[in-house]
């Protein structure tokens, strides 16, 4: 069965249809004067803009020339109006490699790459003493209206690149004055800042000359970020060509001038091939970088404050042995590796993944894309990676997946894939084949990770897609898909992990929805360590990845900005700047564990235990109990109500009873809150007691609420009615079905226990009943006998109305009766010559012994008798109760003398039935010397 792939790509732009097939109505209908060829229309897109607006070029007739002469048109299309409209008609065919107008769409500025000649006819040089036959040349020109076109006066070999600014909104006509970056690689960036005047209407034409400003000199490689009008780039501080790289991180305003925000330094050096060859230019559509096409480099923002820089690291290409002392074959086996630094917490992450042929690997690109809060690492056909490396969690649990089941691009290409970032508003991740001039609305498949959860060969695959899932999906849908598919296996030895993960993961995912950035760090997010890295292997055991962790040595410094927040991107950098504050404190700053409450917790159990086993039957609580007791108590309080779970439904659970209660699992809330609130007040000294203990008890409603969530889960996986029950009669054999639930429920009951996890009332009840149905006598003993299963009241109940009497029953009634922690309590509830006797004897015993009180005359057990074990079930209970008015057999009325002297002369009634006193005692003689030697007395041995 074909797997399906973990990412959905939906065609959110095509270039063929959206802007060709426009320019092909226009032709038609006449509205295009230069439309007179008839040839289909070549477009090639060029660039796009804040507001998502895609500036696109085409070859076609000049409609301002009578000889017919193709020339270079440049047109801009709006994909969410789908409005096309031409800015500029070039006097001449050019190639044109990038293009920016302002928001205003007043001015546009391009550049093109062309022939180089010199004054004389003879090609120029130019930079470096490199001989050149291509230059580029920036121009300007304005377009409304269509008047005069500038050139900039700058030709370099090396790529230049112009970048209108833009502000938020859609720009102002009346506005007078335009900003304008332009970018020469490896020579400086500089700023043009334009005076601009009205012409008529809505026309504007610059006024004067242009005002210009150096920003940056001397740097290798450069990112423009259209939504965040934000220049990132790399510089060498020092002209050694061995030295490291410097990442510098400009923030541009709309009515301030610029700002640095931060410098760092890279352990980044530049390849022998790009520091010493001439520079190779890679002209794509949507290019925001200046760079030499084998650095290969990205910075990524993700929600909350985090900022990465995404490496690729370079191969040397057979083509370049000759920089090398030894030849380099195109069949030899290297690694292809990247790093992730990570800005906002310190480390960088490593990736390394071997045995890749050299003429193989040169030919990978790898393409860095946010999603959510993970990045996602991207060769199409090839490999998939999710890195989880947001500012709120240590990094960890990465989902590294090859072969099948990573996506490929619907359209079919045959040169390679290179894809870039498409802007499009409010529809998440959106990426642009360059190839085919494409845009895809990306987005998880559910079925797809669903897949892959149940077919990938490593345990930590399937535990990063569970905490995925668990902390970072949007909804429940794919935790649910997870969970069916253990119970497709449920004997795995991972299935205990899982549950672990995704109660820990959801909890904290249902918390994150209420609580300030200040708290979260201190509640635990996962249930295994992190940044230990990870190494990923196939089914065959060959390493596919491997994922490791170092320090970056240089301290990354962010400078403060004089702009206020409400005229700059001010919450990005003020949650980043409170990310690297936090790193100082992160040691200091332990999570909260649940694990380290079972010493707690054990020790309250058998405080609890002992106070219980006290003489007298009076139960002592220690200050201990007492404190958990009032805890839990007001935990549960106000919380009667259903609470939503983590990820957003409500878990109503209908074969369990709510009403039960269980004192441990009060026990297990009362030492969860109580060891939160002290843990949250030690490392938040200003938060309030008060503040911290509702967090706690809201922790421990978030607990909870998961606990049953994942029990929905459970049960409607093995396809039981959600709103249904088990069978009535607890005597009746499981189901296949029910066998399943109840080896699934255990691994959750595994999974709660490990983490302290409190249990929803009626659980234990619930379990139990369900493990007498599905196992053997024997090994359901064997379960109570180690703890697992618990025999309830509830149970109890159960047991001796649903059971009959016959051998069989009656044996393992009397096993379960022998393991209750009250065994009297249940064998007054049986009403069989076995408990009859048993407690005969009982009560004989405790007024025969001198001196011991077994609890008979101050704690009365109440016994209802049937008529078939009474033999004066029907006298009135007000005839006179003297042993000598009902025994007419002499032995018998002899001991009853005898016992009544010493019985108390207390008399205790009872609606249900009597409690055991000599009346009990003679009548369960009787029954039994009736039952073995009939009415034939003589047999009796005395």
């Amino acid at each position: 069965m074909e797997q399906t792939a973990m990412l959905d790509f939906r065609t959110c732009f095509d270039a063929e249809k959206d802007i060709v097939s426009l320019l092909n109505q226009e032709q038609s209908s006449g509205e295009d004067a230069g439309a007179g060829t008839g040839v289909p229309r070549q477009v090639r897109v060029l660039g796009q803009e804040r507001d998502g607006a895609v500036l696109y070029t085409w070859s076609d007739i000049s409609p301002y020339r009578q000889d017919d002469v193709v020339v270079s048109h440049i047109g801009l299309y709006e994909p969410i109006s789908k409005v096309n409209t031409v800015l500029f008609v070039h006097e001449k065919l050019v190639n044109l490699v990038n293009c920016t107008v302002n928001q205003e769409r007043t001015l546009l500025a391009f550049t093109t790459q062309e022939k180089a000649t010199s004054s004389s006819g003879s090609p120029s040089w130019h930079s470096e003493g490199r001989q050149h036959a291509q230059v580029y040349r920036s121009y300007l020109a304005e377009v409304q209206p269509a008047n005069r076109v500038f050139y900039l006066n700058i030709e370099r070999d090396n790529y230049l690149m112009v970048q209108f600014l833009h502000g938020k909104g859609h720009g102002d006509a009346t506005s007078k004055e335009s900003h304008m970056l332009f970018l020469i690689h490896k020579e400086l960036i500089g700023l043009y800042h334009m005076k601009l005047s009205r012409v008529g209407y809505s026309g504007v034409e610059m006024c004067g000359q242009p005002r210009t400003e150096v920003l940056a000199k001397r740097f290798q490689w450069a990112q423009w970020d259209h939504q965040r009008q934000r220049l990132y780039y790399l510089s060498q501080k020092k002209k050694n060509s061995n030295s490291k790289l410097t990442f510098t991180c400009m923030q541009f305003y709309e009515k301030h001038p610029p700002e640095i925000m931060m410098e760092v330094q890279l352990p980044i050096y530049l390849p022998p091939e790009v520091s010493k060859a001439p520079s190779i230019y890679e002209h794509l559509p949507l290019n925001n970088k200046v760079t030499d096409q084998k650095l290969l480099c990205e910075v990524l923002t993700l929600p909350g404050g985090s900022l990465c820089i995404c490496y690729q690291h370079p191969i040397m290409s057979p083509e370049d042995h000759h920089a090398q002392e030894e030849d380099i074959g195109e069949y030899d086996v290297v690694d292809i590796e990247y790093s992730v630094f990570m800005l906002h917490r310190g480390p960088v992450l490593h990736c390394c993944m071997p045995g890749f042929a050299r003429l193989e690997a040169v030919n990978i690109r790898l393409h860095f894309f946010p999603i959510n809060d993970y990045i996602l690492v991207f060769s199409p056909g090839q490999l998939l990676h999710l890195l989880n490396v947001a500012a709120e969690f240590e990094p960890c649990h990465h989902i590294v997946w090859h072969g099948h089941g990573v996506p490929n691009l619907p359209s079919p290409s045959t040169d390679g894939r290179s894809l870039t970032t498409f802007l499009r508003e409010r529809a998440g991740l959106c990426v642009y084949d360059c190839r085919q001039d494409i845009a895809y609305r990306v987005s998880v498949s559910k079925e797809g990770f669903a897949d892959v959860f149940a077919g990938c060969y490593l345990p930590s695959t399937r535990l990063a897609i569970m905490h995925y899932a668990a902390v970072h999906h949007k909804d429940s849908s794919l935790a649910k898909l997870l969970v069916g598919k253990m119970c497709n296996d449920i004997g795995s030895p991972e299935v205990s992990g899982l549950l672990t993960e995704f109660l820990v993961g959801t909890t904290y995912n249902a918390m994150r929805r209420q609580l300030d950035m200040r708290i979260l760090p201190l509640l635990q997010f996962t249930s295994t360590e992190t940044g230990r890295g990870q190494l990923e292997k196939n089914e065959k055991g060959q390493q596919l990845a491997r994922i490791t962790y170092s320090s970056l040595r240089d301290i990354v410094q962010m400078k403060y900005s004089k702009v206020d927040k409400t005229q700059s991107d001010g919450s990005f950098w003020e949650h980043l700047r409170y990310n690297l504050q936090k790193l100082s404190i992160a040691d200091m700053w332990p999570r909260f564990n649940t694990t380290s409450l079972q010493q707690h917790i054990t020790a309250a159990n058998q405080e609890a235990a002992f106070a219980d086993d006290l003489v007298e039957g009076r139960v002592r609580s220690s200050s201990l109990l007492k404190r958990i007791s009032d805890s839990a108590r007001r935990a549960f309080s106000g919380s009667s109500t259903p609470r939503k779970g983590s990820l957003g439904s409500y878990a109503v659970l209908t074969f369990l009873n709510a009403a039960e209660r269980d004192l441990e699992q009060d026990r297990v809330v009362g030492m969860t809150v109580e060891q939160l609130t002290d843990h949250l007040s030690r490392h938040l000294p200003r938060e309030t007691r008060v503040k911290v203990f509702n967090v706690a008890r809201e922790f421990v409603s978030c607990q909870l609420q998961q606990s049953k969530q994942l029990l929905q889960f459970i049960w409607t996986s093995l396809g039981f009615q959600p709103d249904g029950d088990l069978a009535s009669n607890v005597g009746e054999p499981g189901s296949q079905s029910e066998s399943e639930l109840f080896h699934m429920t255990e691994r959750f009951y595994m999974a709660a226990q490990e983490l302290c996890f409190p249990l929803p009332n009626g659980f234990k009840t619930f379990f139990t009943t369900l493990g007498f149905r599905c196992l053997d006598s024997h090994v359901f003993l064997q379960y109570v006998d180690r703890g697992v299963l618990h025999l309830t009241d509830d149970f109890r109940d159960m047991v001796m109305e649903d059971l009959g009497d016959d051998r069989d029953n009656s044996e393992m009634k009397l096993n379960i009766v022998s393991r209750l922690p009250k065994a009297l309590t249940g064998l007054q509830q049986w009403n069989h010559p076995i408990s009859t006797r048993f407690l005969s004897k009982q009560y004989v015993s405790s007024l025969l012994l001198e001196g011991e009180d077994l609890g008979w005359a101050s704690q009365p057990r109440r016994v209802s008798l049937t008529d078939s074990y009474s033999t004066s079930s029907s006298q009135d209970s007000s005839e006179d109760d003297s042993v000598d008015a009902h025994v007419h057999f002499p032995p018998l009325a002899t001991l009853m003398k005898l016992l009544q002297m010493k019985e108390p002369h207390t008399r205790r009634h009872s609606r249900s039935g009597r409690y055991v006193d000599l009346k009990f005692v003679e009548q369960s003689a009787l029954q039994q010397t009736k039952q073995e030697y009939g009415t034939n007395l003589s047999n009796v041995s005395f």
